[in-house]
């Protein structure tokens, strides 16, 4: 009896216009998506690599300048040949964060994170916190891609098309004629929503591997592949829960337009508020360091440092008044601009600790309490799948961080000691090479929202059926 009602519905919806525009919605906002993100990563990969290209051109040109007085050591040594100038003010190095492949499918955290430093000989507090003007409408809604769609408007229309299974075959009058012929009330729902899930999981197979293409993954990679298996894996998941979801609200033996309004106020609880509610709670239990302290606490340090550093500036260029126009060689000088640097270090080191600190608690709280809700749980899943959840822009930060401890040891270890910048100096500066986290961490990271997203389907599905066995006919 299930095959005949399984095969009937499914030439039913072949006909239906309602089902068909729901479909095609569907497809024309993912692939609108796809493209959306697609673009996104390119303006800021073309912009990364702008950034990298101009600073080779600027080190080219200083490397070049060294190379002339290196053949012609005639007069003052110029600017090019001091690692202060060249560390501190001239040269800084940009450390890039490759993002993967399939990054474009969902943005993530890249809305909010730096994906990009310029490091220099300077303490990392004054790149770190420097961060760019973001569009704050952007930032509020998020970006359209296609997680977006699959979060937000996948249980939309799995609504539209579910939540009246039941209840407009009991308000026509059917339900008794279909019960009469022998047929449970639970075969006959689970043939209904077994249809149309089928053609559902169907078109979102198709749509992923569409997202992947269009993004540019080579899926015959098993990296790539498996990777896409899992991002899929979620996304059933999670259409999964609204239509075990909707499967329940029609057990309830509502009228239609009940279903409907109980169905998309769940969808507006689990979607819109509950996120909402977590965030506050993150950031009432953890709140972040005032930013207004941090800059303030900056500005003082730096006056205290400049003061404490002038006068021991005016007594060496009065000890060394050939020096007062000399520019580039002031090696004293910027002896004097890391002795500055540190004073200021010091004092907002224990900021910027208290900051990451508190961040990370935050992301704790998060990680706990996404578990009231699917959609962040599977957020958090295909955030983490592609690369751009808040693990990945930590793991960044911490790289980002090593590479300044050597940046910074090559040119300070040369202003110290009075050194001069060679031609072959410039080749030895230490550049960034991002290595992304092991492929098998990120994906594990997804199987415990996914565990949680099956999970909830048993209990829906275990719930309605017994609430079917006691459904009233008339």
């Amino acid at each position: 009896m299930f095959n005949i009602i399984f095969n009937q519905e499914l030439r039913v919806l072949s006909t239906n216009q309602t089902w068909w525009g729901v479909l095609s919605l569907l497809v024309i906002l993912t692939v609108l998506a796809a493209l959306n993100g697609n673009a996104r990563f390119e303006q800021m990969t073309t912009a990364a690599a702008k950034l990298n290209q101009d600073e080779v051109i600027t080190q080219t040109a200083l490397q070049a300048g060294a190379q002339r007085y290196d053949s012609n050591p005639v007069g003052d040594p110029p600017a090019v040949t001091s690692p202060g100038n060249v560390g501190l003010s001239l040269l800084g190095h940009y450390a890039v964060m490759r993002h993967d492949v399939l990054a474009p499918l969902s943005v993530g955290q890249t809305d909010v994170q730096p994906y990009y430093y310029r490091v220099t000989a300077h303490p990392s507090h004054t790149f770190f916190s420097a961060s760019e003007i973001q569009n704050p409408l952007t930032q509020m809604t998020g970006s359209f891609d296609v997680a977006f769609v699959m979060i937000f408007v996948l249980p939309i229309l799995i609504i539209a098309i579910s939540f009246d299974l039941m209840s407009r075959e009991k308000e026509g009058g059917m339900l008794g004629l279909i019960a009469a012929q022998g047929v449970s009330l639970r075969t006959l729902i689970l043939a209904k929503v077994a249809a149309r899930a089928l053609i559902l999981l169907v078109v979102l197979l198709a749509l992923t591997a569409l997202a992947a293409f269009l993004a540019g993954a080579d899926l015959t990679q098993a990296q790539t592949f498996n990777t896409v298996a899992l991002w899929f894996a979620v996304v059933v998941g999670y259409a999964a829960f609204w239509f075990a979801l909707a499967f329940l609200i029609n057990a309830l033996s509502w009228p239609s337009v009940t279903n409907g309004v109980v169905l998309a106020n769940l969808w507006l609880l689990f979607v819109v508020v509950l996120p909402s509610i977590v965030n506050v709670i993150a950031g009432t239990l953890y709140p972040a360091p005032s930013r207004v302290h941090l800059t303030t606490e900056m500005r003082e340090a730096t006056e205290e440092a400049d003061k404490a550093a002038a006068a021991s500036r005016e007594a060496y260029l009065f000890d060394h008044p050939e020096l007062a126009g000399a520019g580039g060689n002031m090696d004293g000088f910027y002896v004097q601009v890391l002795a500055t640097d540190a004073a200021v270090e010091k004092v907002v080191t224990p900021i910027m600790a208290q900051f990451a600190e508190q961040a990370g608690k935050r992301e704790g709280v998060v990680d706990f309490l996404q578990y009231t809700s699917p959609a962040i749980a599977a957020q958090q899943a295909l955030n983490a799948l592609v690369g751009t959840g808040n693990s990945h822009f930590e793991d960044f930060t911490s790289q980002v961080e090593r590479f300044h401890g050597n940046w910074r040891g090559f040119f300070v270890g040369k202003i110290v000691k009075g050194e001069r910048m060679a031609t072959a100096d410039f080749d030895a500066i230490p550049k960034f090479e991002y290595a992304a986290p092991d492929a098998t961490f990120t994906r594990q990271t997804a199987y415990s929202p996914l565990m949680f997203l099956g999970l909830a389907v048993i209990v829906l599905i275990g719930w309605a059926g017994r609430r079917y066995a006691r459904y009233p006919i008339v």
